[in-house]
């Protein structure tokens, strides 16, 4: 399927979802979701899409005009460096568009102001839904954006020495990303050293690697826009602790047995259950203080999760991370984290090479 057939089959799709809310037309502000359905980048508030049953509108910035047109040669291009919102409202007007819908929860007060007084309709998030299931296009981007991330650990692990900072080490992941074709990092790198690895969210820091003591390291890249992300963890010397051993094995072994536990059809919440209860029953639960997982897509979190909460059932398309960990403060931390995709009957890792 050529990309302009993709991002036709995008709008088809969202016509369906706004025409089910009796709408005939919708208002994209949001980048990110811009970007889903164009497959073009713009920065926040660099333009604004509207789109009706027999049209698709953009108003961007005058420096965007031409390549738009080039690009999109079906869509109309409306140059505007400044009150693009309220060139939308106006122009759904001239339309004679009655029930426009719009995202509230992504949209700024402002806009979300000018909207409302013109009669918008606060809609559902209709693109974040479609954006849970990804196509075959998308699960290949994916596919690409998680190997980067995988083989930065293969390249990394045997230059981890006594010594290096974790900063040092960031950079290094960083700049070894970008090489390999990514545009950017999907977080903040985590590079956690001894006790720094029991905070689950540690802030990388300037901290010096020292004889036997723990490593971990999270982080991840977008690679044609789509985000990976993936944990690895090991014992840096030759004296590891047999409770660290131990630890590693059984965050290990819910990282295999989540992995295994997603599928079509599967709730969610049963997911982070199987992985939570092997945990659990080896006496840590009170250590593993956040969900299994969550989506990934255009954004490095994204509905659906594997959590103890949601009332999400799988399906063909979505990705998802599979991240146990064990955290004793003071000591060091263990999470294993992989990147997955359901497919027709199970789940792919994606972190691989």
């Amino acid at each position: 399927m050529s990309m302009q057939e993709r991002l036709l089959q995008k709008i088809e799709d969202l016509k369906a979802l706004w025409k089910q809310d009796g709408l005939d037309g919708l208002v994209i502000t949001d980048n990110i979701d811009q970007f889903y359905i164009l497959d073009f980048f713009f920065y926040p508030a660099e333009a604004v899409l509207l789109l009706n049953e027999t049209e698709i509108i953009c108003f961007a910035r005058q420096l965007y005009e031409e390549t738009l047109k080039e690009k999109f040669p079906f869509m109309r291009v409306v140059g505007q460096d400044k009150q693009m919102t309220a060139a939308a409202v106006a122009e759904a007007a001239k339309l004679g568009l009655k029930r426009v819908g719009f995202d509230a929860g992504k949209e700024s007060y402002m806009s979300g102001s000018l909207f409302k007084a013109a009669g918008f309709v606060e809609a559902d998030s209709y693109i974040s839904s479609l954006r849970q299931v990804k196509d075959e296009h998308e699960i290949a981007v994916l596919r690409e954006s998680n190997r980067i991330a995988y083989q930065t650990y293969e390249y990394i692990k045997p230059l981890i020495k006594t010594g290096v900072s974790e900063c040092e080490v960031a950079a290094e992941i960083e700049k070894f990303m970008r090489m390999k074709g990514a545009s950017a990092t999907s977080f903040q790198t985590i590079v956690a050293f001894g006790e720094n690895s029991a905070n689950p969210h540690h802030s990388t820091s300037s901290r010096v690697l020292k004889d036997n003591e723990a490593v971990l390291l999270d982080y991840g890249c977008v690679y044609g826009g789509y985000c990976s992300d993936i944990t690895r963890c090991w014992w840096h010397g030759d004296n590891e602790p047999e409770e660290y051993r131990k630890i590693w094995n059984i965050v290990d072994k819910a990282r295999r047995s989540g992995i295994a536990a997603q599928a079509p059809g599967v709730a969610a919440q049963k997911v982070d259950a199987t992985a939570r209860a092997i945990i659990t029953d080896a006496g840590y639960g009170e250590y593993f203080t956040h969900r299994l997982g969550h989506g990934v897509g255009l954004d490095i979190h994204e509905e659906p999760c594997n959590d103890q909460t949601t009332k999400a059932i799988l399906k063909k398309g979505n990705v998802l991370t599979i991240e146990p960990g064990i955290y004793l403060p003071g000591k060091f931390g263990v999470r294993l984290e992989d990147t997955t995709a359901v497919t027709d009957t199970q789940a792919e890792i994606l972190t691989r090479n």
